[in-house]
């Protein structure tokens, strides 16, 4: 692959290197890679929809549909107060103006917690459920292909249009993005926003001019507003400009005077703010006995923080523990992210230290080293999803592969090419099981509970699955202990409820009789309650985990049948 821009000279026998350490491509002219970009994002909005066919609610929707239609009705941003509204309010938007009953409560009462609430919204007051949840998943489609854009004309502009093609071809492909790009949380609504944030100062960056300190302001504040991690950024922005400094870089930021770049950033901050403060409706609030505008955006950050400090409880190689571990997401990054990936983002380090182009890619890597390095420090260690916001600057660094000289190098590039292929052959055969996903290194999806659950397996999306496995078997019901809020009738599934999270909860330590001396019946149990996740007693299920299973429903629901024969029963607990 040669790099079209006109600037770069060969200088090695396999490397086409940018003359000065600046961006080798531009947005202004159209050419051949713009159209395939195009073809890429229709496949990729076509994996979304396709697959959010076949997915109900998982956990965390009815909340974020809950905070949503709530701000949308009352203009009361603190349903939920540690998770900001501007994602929920986006998603919201394409059900707002139905004849939806949306009850009124006082957000500040604990009369009706969060899951009784948002459990009547969706499941109760208003019919067909899944259809509520099927429109709210197209916004955050949008905000996903959003994203895809973003990160090619980043790479494209930084390295040229092919290198744009590889960034947005790992992006498509990606289980991980693909998982999260459909669903109705801000995960991809934060990694959308905070990447637009950093492109956007980056190109202030490149040239600081008032209007571009005023866009990149603009979008660091809706990054803010999208989901309260999103305050990572405020460290990043400042430690890359100081290096960019220190470094004499040659960005026309580096050379602006001490004055000018106060005054450059004064503008990012009050712009920031204003978004904020926009979001939260321009209401005043009261900071120390003065009046202080989006004074609840604070008191939701105030929040947020509280929550992440408690911790919660995870699981991570058949341990548990309240607290996490500093590896959890080392791990979940090894084994969650597809293979193909992870060497050619190796491949890239070696390409840019062959290079010596270290200051090029400063603020790609800065942002993901501090991202990553809070997110190891965190006690709240429940999902790779929180790992999101890494991957288009690890995807637009990768791609500086595509500056590789095909003339001299045809190996290189072919290998580069075949990791492609078999990403994309591994996300067309995880189909539509996306969040399920697991790389060679972790054995695959089937062996993916044994290292990870909660959102990173089942997050309470398997219930078309299960209405479907049993039409095929002709299973008028089954005995069910689902990981999940939605409700299981809502899908056409017919069942005996057994001990699950969070609805028909076991909280005491024994076991009871049902799951000792199981009868005769066909039994769908979730991975995560298999595990004892969120249970008082991890073994609740442990006599399950002791037989294989007869079936798997899309990786994260387990099938077991009790016959009575004393055929595949459980062996008696330990």
């Amino acid at each position: 692959m040669e790099d079209s821009a006109n600037n770069s000279t060969r200088v090695s026998a396999d490397l086409i290197v940018p003359t000065r350490t600046q961006p080798t491509g531009g947005l202004k002219h159209w050419c051949w890679a713009d159209s395939i970009s195009i073809v890429l994002l229709i496949i990729l909005a076509a994996q979304l929809l396709l697959s959010s066919s076949r997915l109900s609610a998982t956990y965390d929707e009815q909340y974020h549909l809950a905070i949503g239609l709530y701000y949308l009705r009352t203009g009361d941003p603190n349903f939920i107060p540690a998770h900001p509204p501007l994602v929920a309010a986006l998603a919201t938007l394409p059900v707002a103006n139905r004849n939806l009953v949306v009850p009124l409560r006082d957000s500040a009462s604990s009369a009706v917690s969060n899951l009784e609430y948002s459990d009547q919204l969706l499941w109760r007051l208003n019919p067909n459920g899944p259809s509520i949840v099927a429109r709210a998943r197209l916004p955050i489609i949008g905000l996903t292909l959003l994203l895809a854009v973003t990160v090619y004309a980043w790479a494209r502009e930084l390295f040229g249009p092919i290198s744009g093609l590889l960034a947005l071809t790992l992006l498509s492909f990606d289980p991980n993005i693909l998982a999260h790009g459909n669903l109705v949380t801000n995960d991809v609504g934060v990694t959308c926003f905070a990447t637009l944030a950093l492109y956007a100062f980056w190109r202030w960056m490149m040239r600081p001019t008032p209007g571009r300190a005023v866009i990149a302001g603009l979008m660091l504040g809706l990054a803010q507003v999208s989901k309260f991690s999103a305050v990572y950024l405020i460290p990043v922005v400042m430690i890359i400009l100081v290096t960019d400094r220190l470094w004499k870089s040659t960005t026309a930021a580096s050379r602006l005077s001490a004055k000018a770049t106060l005054a450059h950033l004064t503008v990012i901050a009050v712009a920031a703010y204003c978004a904020i403060w926009a979001v939260y409706g321009f209401k005043l609030g009261t900071l120390k006995g003065y009046p202080f505008p989006a004074r609840e955006y604070l008191t939701g950050l105030q929040a947020a923080t509280t929550l992440i400090a408690s911790g919660k409880d995870s699981f991570l190689l058949g341990a548990y523990s309240p607290t996490g571990w500093w590896y959890y997401f080392p791990v979940a990054f090894a084994v969650k992210t597809p293979l193909p990936t992870l060497i050619l983002i190796g491949a890239s380090f070696g390409f840019v230290y062959r290079r010596g182009t270290w200051r090029l890619t400063l603020p790609l890597l800065i942002s993901v080293v501090i991202y990553f390095a809070i997110s190891v420090a965190s006690p709240f260690h429940i999902g790779y999803r929180h790992l999101l916001p890494v991957l288009p600057c690890l995807f637009i660094f990768t791609s500086q592969l595509a500056l590789i000289n095909w003339k001299t190098s045809p190996q290189r590039i072919a290998a580069v090419a075949a990791m492609l292929v078999w990403l994309t052959v591994g996300s067309v055969l995880i189909f539509p099981h996306y969040l399920t996903f697991f790389n060679e290194i972790a054995g695959g999806p089937q062996n993916g509970y044994k290292i990870l659950v909660d959102s990173n397996l089942d997050w309470g999306q398997g219930l078309i699955g299960l209405r479907k496995y049993m039409t095929e078997e002709n299973l008028s019901s089954v005995k069910l202990s689902y990981h999940g809020t939605a409700d299981p009738t809502a899908y056409g599934i017919k069942y005996e409820p057994l001990p699950s999270y969070p609805y028909n909860q076991w909280a005491s330590d024994t076991v009871p009789d049902i799951l000792l001396n199981p009868p005769n019946g066909v039994y769908a149990i979730s991975a995560n309650n298999l595990q004892g996740l969120r249970f008082k007693n991890h073994d609740l299920y442990a006599t399950f985990r002791q037989r294989k299973p007869d079936a798997v429903v899309g990786h994260s629901i387990f099938i077991y049948r009790i016959n009575g024969t004393g055929e595949g029963n459980p062996a008696p607990p330990k």
